[in-house]
């Protein structure tokens, strides 16, 4: 089957056609030595991510292959339009380790390959055609999968096409492979500014001294990066751990971006945190990190509806007063009442 064919096909599968399918179970080398390293709980989360697990074979009703209805738009099999200044690309379907919670684990099991140049012609024709996108999320897979030339090709025909696009990079590589970011790899990602690296970092045990090396590269040769996390139960369903993980990313010079609530992807109920118990994590969390540590707590409405800030959810109940015309009442942190003027 041709690469767009394939690209196409997961999307329309049911979740139990997709659920035989078994993702890929390959663990890079950098990742293997942090569980290696780690004390034994650490190394139990680091473990869970990335070796798979018999409840990968169950699919419940409600779980989908396309959780995120990226099917509804979809430009080409590799370009989605959700959002009006933004698009995603999925570049390749190949990850420098394969998540077991994968929501694209349909389009990741199959393995693919580096984009057809076909495709990358297809998606810069449409870039051209639309103006109002601002920003492209060069994705995966992991677009560091590739050869470092076909990085730099890709990169500069988006480059090419847009001046001004605004480039996000979003990788595991610098947990899965941090001796990727040599010299030439960071001399080139600086002259496609503007771009940002938006690396996905569950747990503060993925921050070993090669990882922070490699995040320190890229800060230090003027990358901007902001980190996206998944809530995942058995691994960081813990305040301690994301107050641990976001101070710690602050601190090297990362701003934490997201924490995502887990998508209704077949085979990954294992790792769902039920959304009541995710809610009070998060209010934990807000009265313990600072606005600059704390993520926007996030989910992706299943079938399309785009991304919901869970974070309204979780303090609707603080709001005491919602219907005075002059003001209205909400409970403070301490648990006191406090009034603004409307």
């Amino acid at each position: 089957m041709k690469d767009g064919a394939v690209a196409n096909t997961w999307r329309t599968e049911s979740a139990a056609e997709s659920i035989k399918l078994r993702l890929p179970e390959a663990v890079s080398p950098a990742f293997i030595r942090l569980i290696e390293e780690a004390e034994e709980a650490d190394a139990k989360a680091l473990r869970r991510q990335v070796f798979a697990a018999e409840t990968e074979k169950i699919s419940l009703p409600y779980e989908s292959a396309d959780p995120l209805g990226e099917s509804r738009y979809c430009v080409t099999p590799f370009l989605v339009h959700q959002y009006t200044n933004r698009v995603l690309m999925l570049t390749s379907g190949r990850c420098l380790s394969y998540c077991r919670y994968c929501f694209r684990r349909g389009f990741t099991a199959r393995r693919q390959g580096w984009i057809p140049d076909t495709e990358i012609e297809k998606i810069t024709d449409y870039l051209k055609q639309n103006p109002d996108i601002k920003e492209i999320l060069v994705s995966g897979g992991d677009p560091m999968s590739g050869t470092l030339g076909q990085l730099e090709a890709l990169l500069k025909r988006l480059r090419q096409t847009s001046p001004e696009l605004l480039i996000r990079l979003c990788t595991r590589a610098p947990i899965f492979a941090p001796e990727l970011f040599t010299e030439e790899l960071l001399q080139l990602l600086k002259s496609m500014k503007p771009l940002w690296i938006i690396p996905h970092i569950n747990h503060p045990a993925e921050l070993g001294f090669e990882q922070k090396k490699a995040i320190d590269s890229c800060i230090n040769a003027g990358l901007p990066m902001q980190s996206q996390s998944v809530l995942l139960r058995g691994v960081n369903n813990s305040v301690e751990t994301l107050c641990a993980l976001f101070h710690t990313l602050v601190c090297m010079g990362v701003k934490p971006g997201y924490l995502f609530q887990m998508d209704l992807a077949p085979g990954t109920a294992e790792f769902r945190v039920p959304l009541s118990q995710a809610l009070g994590l998060w209010r934990e969390l807000r009265k313990k990190l600072s606005g600059l540590s704390l993520p926007q707590f996030a989910v992706d409405l299943p079938g399309g509806g785009g991304k919901f800030p869970l974070s309204i959810l979780a303090l609707y109940d603080t709001i005491v007063k919602k219907d005075d015309a002059d003001s209205f009442s909400a409970l403070g942190l301490d648990g006191k009442v406090y009034t603004y003027p409307v």
